[in-house]
């Protein structure tokens, strides 16, 4: 197929500043459908590269995050009714509750979410909060050293689901345990339905 009938809204765009005549590559770049197959290889770190490379790129990359990245994803494993999990993430705007932890690394690698354990850090002054929002939602709950672990069970009293609630002081949360390929940032969307800017 003419690849110049693929429609396509980054094509349309022009810029003043553009040349008249764009480069092969970023011909290539401007189509959505093989940038998608490009991101679907790439680490997080290669798509921001790619998306500073053109005009065209950018939105496209941040249209990409918006769904790749999705946190509802990530959250349904745990929640699985999306009015629980829209709650969940007011709830995250509303006190800064962080999610982190391998189940976290797991959905940035997009490796297959299988994880039971979702680990979640929240300034103690919304622990109260937070404890209602989990028990409200079918979890049961017990104190654990310093921690609050939320579990459901299944057939024979498995677990089936466990949330790690870890508790501390405003600005603590270096002092966590997490793991060292994560010590950059951990993923936190504190505001819902929010995109990361890439440039």
């Amino acid at each position: 197929m003419d690849q110049q009938h693929l429609p396509s809204a980054h094509q349309r765009i022009q810029h003043p500043t553009d040349a008249p005549f764009p480069s092969p590559g970023q011909r290539v770049l401007a189509i959505d459908a093989i940038l998608d197959v490009i991101f679907s290889f790439s680490t997080p770190r290669t798509i921001i590269s790619l998306s500073k490379t053109c005009r065209a790129a950018h939105p496209i990359a941040a249209s990409y995050f918006r769904v790749a990245y999705k946190p509802e994803h990530l959250l349904r494993q745990f929640l699985p009714d999306p009015a629980v999990v829209r709650a969940f993430r007011a709830l995250q705007a509303q006190t800064g509750v962080t999610v982190f932890g391998k189940a976290a690394y797991n959905f940035l690698a997009r490796t297959e979410l299988t994880d039971t354990t979702m680990n979640l850090y929240v300034d103690v002054s919304h622990t109260p909060l937070v404890n209602g929002f989990l028990t409200q939602a079918g979890y049961d709950v017990e104190m654990r050293e310093h921690e609050l672990v939320f579990f459901q069970t299944g057939e024979g009293d498995q677990v089936i689901r466990e949330i790690v609630l870890h508790v501390g002081a405003p600005d603590a949360f270096d002092a966590v345990d997490k793991p060292r390929k994560l010590s950059s940032g951990a993923w936190c969307s504190s505001a819902p339905e929010h995109a990361p800017d890439h440039g």
